[in-house]
């Protein structure tokens, strides 16, 4: 057929990076799947709690708004208090609302491997220790800079391997989720497939 069928690895990533199609974010969607015994046993995206009004509804980016007002105020130059106003980041995470999932639904999450389109921050990444979570698989790189001795990327990474939590990146080319969701355009459909094992009717 020339197809590689999608691993398991490849298919809970793509359930992640589908969760991240629903964030509400405005700078980065992110999504994460949590994963037991090749069962997905929650989802999430980053996006406003509930109840609050999203970035996306607002048409635009609550921190950095915050950050332009105060540059336009005389308060600082809007690269550094962007930086500074991520606190007051409406959205939840996405690896935060897979666990909020698990406690919402009884699932123990003690265990799993978790699933993220992005490398987890250090605020997630303690929750994802306390959680008990075995393993995190990662896609893209995040958090990473090189200006500083110790950025997000780094302390998070350090954090885990304290903890024991194993981190692998898989390697999902554009590519390959081309050729992957181009084939599920084609499922439920009737394939070309011809059994040609008999060449002759069998003898009676």
């Amino acid at each position: 057929m020339g197809f590689q069928r999608p691993s398991w690895d490849e298919m809970f990533m793509l359930n992640a990076i589908l969760a991240g199609v629903r964030s509400s974010c405005l700078v980065r969607q992110v999504g994460a799947s949590l994963v037991k015994g090749k069962r997905i046993v929650a989802s999430g995206y980053n996006g406003a709690p509930k109840n609050v009004i999203t970035c996306l509804d607002k048409g635009e980016c609550y921190y950095q708004r915050l950050a332009y007002d105060d540059s336009l105020k005389g308060h600082g130059d809007f690269t550094v208090l962007k930086e500074e106003r991520k606190q007051f980041c409406s959205a939840i995470h996405a690896e935060q609302n897979a666990l909020n999932q698990c406690l919402e639904h009884g699932v123990e999450p003690k265990g799993s491997t978790l699933f993220v389109t992005n490398d987890p921050c250090p605020g997630c990444t303690k929750n994802i220790i306390q959680a008990e979570v075995a393993k995190v698989v990662v896609w893209k790189d995040y958090l990473r800079n090189k200006l500083l001795t110790e950025d997000e990327y780094s302390v998070s990474r350090y954090w885990l391997a304290q903890a024991g939590v194993a981190v692998t990146k898989l390697d999902l080319s554009r590519e390959r989720i081309q050729e992957i969701f181009s084939l599920a355009l084609s499922v439920g459909d009737r394939t070309l497939y011809q059994f040609v094992g008999m060449l002759t009717p069998p003898q009676s």
